[in-house]
Formats: structure tokens, C-alpha cells, sequence
């Protein structure tokens, strides 16, 4: 008897362990993740249509703003009109930052990033290109090949940067009274000899900004976007593909603004190069580097938010993470908040406090925001997608 009972307790223990496995086996079944790569079209579509273009028409908008108040100062000179330069400066200068998460196409492949946003200035080039007025050494002709010395020496004096240096100085704007000082050339100022020259170098950098931007509009709207959307062929054969890129655009800003921006700067500040760190912060001139950095960070945001109002779209990628792993999306949004908020903690003006714990904060998260897109959330669309 008890023999029997025994054997129908085993008996029943196998029968549990095996109902137990294969519950566990249909679980595991259940969750498995399987995102079908059409899915991911209408995330692009809204990447495309309401990130990318948006901030390319509006980056046209601002800097052909930027060229009218350029003209307004060179046809009368002031200081309200120096001002208003500079004012302007600042406005074209957010959808610029804004746009740098998707540094791929037409502004790689012409060579136009560089042409607007060169850094470090040759600051010395500028000075002599005032001195001889040889404008046509601002420009370059043929395809583009960033080893090209002619190309780089062309890009090195025209752009934003230089249009800061000659409407800025220490985050202020110039005056028609600008004196030289520390050593300075007399011709690294604004003065009644140079005014002239000063003027039209200024134009010239405005002119050809707006030309760039241009470029660049048309160049989406003239097929690169509609290829990207349909990704049939070339670079993008797939949704995924076209996914991979929008985080690949993340994955480097994030790199560029914690290992270079405030990286090159603070590495060289703590190995006791302080003048050579004080020169490789961009836009220093203006005072204006934590908000550049900050906004290169928020155009990650845009990218994943699928918006540029910091709302998240129904057709984004952040939508769809969340949809099949919430935590990651969490994480995600998290990391970017994160940075942002850490390089806004940046005590004003960033070039004056190179070497502070906030800036080696900034740096942290801005790593740890590049470790979330590229070691979690893009191996998880890799391998989830069917």
C-alpha cells in the first residue's frame, strides 16, 4: 500500500515538473520579441518629415536672418547693429546644434558640416584674410575629400565660427570702439582702418552659410529623403537599416560632445596646456558652448522622440521600444535627460571652468548615454527584428 502511494506520488512530481517546463516553455514562447521590420516605417517617415526637415527649413529660415542683420550692420555700421548680429548668430545657431544627431548624407557627403562648423578657428588665417581681402580663398571647388589641405585651409576661415569671432568677443558683442589688447594683432579687432573689410568678410561668411544650408535643404528634398524613407537600395536596403543609422547619429554626437567638446578641452587643461585647452572650446567666443552641447544632446532627443518639442510622437522610436521593453525606454530617455541636464550644470561660461567636477560629470554621462543607444538599445532592435 504504501509502495503504491509512493509510486503515484513520483508519479504526480513528474507530471508537475513536466506541466512546470512546458508552462515555462510557452511563456518563454509568449515573450518572445519579434518586431517586423515594417514596423519601423512610420517611425521614419516621422523622423523625416518632422525632425530632419523641420530643423534643416528652419536652420534656412535663421540664417538667412542672419544674413539680413549681416547687411543691415555692413550698410550701417553701430553697436545695436553688432548686436543684432550677434543676436541673430545665436538664434541660427540652435537649429544648427539641433541637427547634429543626424550628421549623414548630403552635409557628410559635400562636405557641408565642415564648411559651416569648422573648430578650432585658424584664427591667424582670419587675420590675414582680412588684411589681403582674397574672398575667393573662403571657397573650394570639385568633390569633396576632407584630406584635401585646399579644401580644409577654405573651411578653416569661413562658417559659423568665424562669424563668431567677428561679431563676438568674450561673450559679448564687438563695439565699433573694440581696442586690441594682450598682445593681440590690431587687426584681430574691429577698428575705422579694418571696418570696411571687417564688414564684407562678415557678409561673405553670412552669404555663404545661407548657400550651404541651401545645399543641404534641397539635396533632402530632392531625393535623399524620399530614399531614405524607402530605403530600396544603396546604404539603406532595410527599416532596420535606416533605424541604425538614426542611432548611429546618436551614438556620435554623444561621443563627440563627451570625448571631444568638453573631452579635448579638459584633457588638455588638466595636463597644464591651459591656453591650448582654452582654444579647443568651441564657440568660446560667444560664451555660448554649454548650450551648443546641450542642444546637440536634445537633438538626440528629437531623433528618438520622433519631435522637436520634446514630446514623443505615436510614430517614434521611443513609442516602439517602449512597446516591447519599457525599462530599456526608461533607460533610454533617462540617459538623455541626464546629460542634458548635466552639461547645463556646467557653472557659466564653460571656458572658464574647464576643469570643474561638472564637466567631468558632463563627460561621464554623455559616455554612459553612448553605452545605453549603442551596447543596449541598438542590439535589442538587432535582435528582436524579424
Amino acid at each position: 500500500m504504501k509502495k503504491n502511494v509512493l509510486m503515484m506520488g513520483l508519479a504526480m512530481m513528474g507530471l508537475c515538473a513536466f506541466t512546470a517546463c512546458s508552462s515555462d516553455d510557452d511563456k518563454k514562447e509568449e515573450s518572445k520579441i519579434e518586431i517586423l521590420d515594417a514596423e519601423y516605417d512610420a517611425i521614419i517617415n516621422q523622423y523625416v518629415d518632422n525632425v530632419v526637415l523641420p530643423t534643416y527649413n528652419d536652420l534656412k529660415t535663421k540664417n538667412t536672418a542672419l544674413y539680413n542683420a549681416v547687411v543691415s550692420f555692413g550698410n550701417a555700421p553701430s553697436d545695436a547693429n553688432f548686436q543684432a548680429v550677434c543676436n541673430a548668430w545665436l538664434t541660427a545657431r540652435e537649429p544648427w546644434e539641433s541637427s547634429e544627431a543626424f550628421l549623414f548624407g548630403p552635409v557628410a557627403d559635400y562636405g557641408l558640416d565642415p564648411n559651416m562648423d569648422s573648430w578650432p578657428l585658424d584664427q591667424e588665417a582670419i587675420v590675414k584674410l582680412l588684411e589681403s581681402q582674397q574672398w575667393n580663398e573662403m571657397e573650394w571647388t570639385g568633390d569633396y575629400d576632407e584630406d584635401d589641405e585646399a579644401i580644409a585651409a577654405a573651411q578653416n576661415v569661413r562658417g559659423f565660427h568665424t562669424l563668431e569671432f567677428l561679431a563676438f568677443r568674450d561673450g559679448k558683442a564687438r563695439t565699433l570702439t573694440d581696442t586690441a589688447i594682450d598682445g593681440e594683432a590690431a587687426n584681430a579687432v574691429y577698428n575705422e582702418s579694418n571696418a570696411t573689410a571687417w564688414a564684407q568678410y562678415m557678409r561673405n561668411t553670412a552669404q555663404l552659410l545661407v548657400k550651404d544650408v541651401t545645399t543641404l535643404v534641397d539635396a533632402w528634398n530632392n531625393g535623399y529623403a524620399a530614399s531614405f524613407k524607402s530605403h530600396n537600395g544603396g546604404d539603406f536596403t532595410s527599416g532596420l537599416s535606416c533605424i541604425e543609422q538614426l542611432i548611429d547619429g546618436c551614438i556620435d554626437i554623444a561621443g563627440e560632445v563627451g570625448d571631444a567638446k568638453i573631452g579635448d578641452p579638459y584633457s588638455l587643461y588638466v595636463s597644464g596646456k591651459t591656453t591650448e585647452a582654452l582654444y579647443a572650446v568651441e564657440s568660446w567666443y560667444s560664451w555660448h558652448s554649454r548650450d551648443d552641447y546641450t542642444n546637440n544632446i536634445l537633438s538626440i532627443r528629437n531623433a528618438y522622440y520622433g519631435s522637436r518639442d520634446g514630446s514623443i510622437n505615436a510614430n517614434s522610436l521611443s513609442k516602439l521600444v517602449a512597446k516591447y521593453n519599457a525599462p530599456l525606454d526608461t533607460k533610454v530617455k533617462d540617459a538623455i535627460k541626464s546629460a542634458a541636464d548635466a552639461i547645463q550644470a556646467i557653472p557659466q561660461p564653460f571656458r572658464n571652468n574647464i576643469n570643474s567636477s561638472e564637466a567631468k560629470a558632463a563627460m561621464e554621462a554623455c559616455a554612459d548615454l553612448g553605452d545605453v543607444l549603442e551596447n543596449e538599445l541598438k542590439p535589442f532592435l538587432q535582435d528582436a527584428t524579424k
